[in-house]
């Protein structure tokens, strides 16, 4: 009797666990994946409104390169304040104030008259923007159970190559309509775009709550295993970890080091995508070129999903990071080096594939390894976060310092392409060598 007591209960809580996996995704992950989409479109426009917004305000290459790059300066100075903050508050003040103040930047940004304007507007996008990434990711983690945590990083973080496949055309939509307002296009595109912040704003500081006890939309079952499942079965979490033991954790710089390579590597796909596509298709129509770059997004979409799936059913983190990204590595590096064609732009698919599989699985190592012991504390992941920002900054002045030396973009891709190879050995392999997955 007891056997089957025991053999009953196991069942209940395997269908209370995909009941609530269910629930999650459709009402937890969905919500963050449209907000993750809103605010990757905020990053994107302005490259559509560059060369008209510069003729309007006068702005040299060099201004408007400095402009854009004011979002990254803010970005990365602001990500741990931000951490402080939602530590302080909760999600639903945190995250109504940084939307609010993305709204205020894109009206901003619809209305600047001059190129200081301009660099104080993409600063107070970047203040804005600065927590969201790693304050989602911390949210998550204290909701989402392990056994299903990387497929719902993934599912947010799709939102970002969909963003750069679907942000393309709406924002070319939007440049060739006739607006009401009679504005110049490129003023309207981030009037129309900026909008949708209050609303959402609004929307986000009802719907979520800070944690499975305040969701209205899990029964008590529900709430009483997932709160189990997050925080431990013995219903409470051990003490917070201090700073200065944190730093201490090799852990810690392993994983800032190996998402700073991440994401360094990565805009070599960024930056190199679309002169290659112009010269493979320079006498197609403005949709083939388009439909030809989304096809490395995709492939990334792709590695988001089927990566994170297999990591969550095995168990294993490590190998689904570190492997995933030497793969891209080595794609990338060999189409560096072969003639431009369509096989390259086949190995750049194969690219996005690996840097959206390793990707989707990285933010699950903090927790994995225990960094900060049962919970990983959200300062921890502003600080990792920081150093894939840095990767901003670092990727594009290291490929514009190889261009100028060589004059070709080749070595600098080779370059950029080599730090994903070298993210498996940090992120995998202790200084003797040996695999510590």
């Amino acid at each position: 009797m007891g056997e089957d007591a025991r053999t009953l209960a196991a069942v209940d809580n395997e269908v209370v666990r995909e009941r609530v996996e269910r629930k999650l995704f459709l009402r937890l992950v969905l919500p963050i994946a449209i907000v993750t989409f809103i605010n990757a479109i905020d990053r994107v426009n302005v490259s559509y409104a560059g060369f008209a917004m510069s003729g309007e305000l006068g702005m040299t290459p060099n201004q408007f390169g400095f402009g854009v790059s004011m979002f990254f300066i803010a970005y990365l100075i602001f990500q741990y304040p931000h951490a402080l903050l939602l530590r302080m508050f909760g999600i639903r003040p945190w995250l109504f104030t940084a939307m609010t103040f993305w709204g205020v930047a894109g009206l901003w940004m619809a209305r600047v008259e001059s190129v200081n304007e301009f660099y104080g507007a993409r600063f107070l996008l970047g203040i804005a923007e600065a927590g969201f990434a790693p304050g989602m990711t911390y949210f998550i983690s204290r909701w989402v159970p392990p056994s299903a945590r990387a497929r719902a990083l993934a599912g947010a973080l799709a939102a970002v190559p969909l963003s750069m496949v679907l942000g393309g055309p709406l924002c070319g939509w939007l440049l060739g309509i006739a607006n009401p307002l009679a504005w110049s296009p490129w003023r309207f595109m981030f009037l129309v775009q900026a909008l949708p912040n209050f609303v959402f704003a609004v929307l986000a500081a009802w719907y979520f709550a800070n944690r499975p006890a305040d969701a209205r939309w899990l029964n008590a079952d529900e709430r009483q295993w997932l709160e189990a499942s997050v925080t431990g079965a013995e219903g409470k979490s051990p003490p917070a970890a201090s700073i200065a033991s944190l730093a201490r954790d090799p852990w810690v710089w392993r994983c800032a080091l190996t998402w700073l390579l991440l994401m360094t590597g990565s805009y070599a796909l960024v930056f190199w995508l679309p002169q290659l596509v112009r010269q493979l298709a320079s006498d197609q129509s403005e949709l083939v070129i388009g439909t030809l770059g989304a096809l490395p997004q995709l492939g990334l979409m792709v590695g988001l999903y089927l990566n994170s799936r297999h990591s969550d059913r095995h168990g294993e983190r490590l190998w689904h990071v570190g492997l995933p990204a030497a793969v891209a590595g080595i794609a990338m590096l060999v189409a560096a080096l072969i003639p431009a064609g369509m096989p390259v732009l086949g190995l750049l698919v194969i690219t996005g594939f690996g840097i959206g599989a390793a990707q989707g699985v990285f933010w699950t190592i903090p927790a994995a390894v225990r960094i900060g012991g049962h919970q990983v504390p959200v300062g921890v992941i502003a600080l990792i976060s920081m150093f894939g920002t840095a990767g901003g900054v670092v990727g594009p002045s290291l490929t514009g310092q190889i261009l100028q030396r060589t004059g070709s973009f080749a070595p600098a891709i080779a370059v950029l392409a080599l730090l994903l190879v070298m993210a498996l050995f940090v992120i995998v392999f202790d200084r003797t060598g040996r695999s510590r997955a």
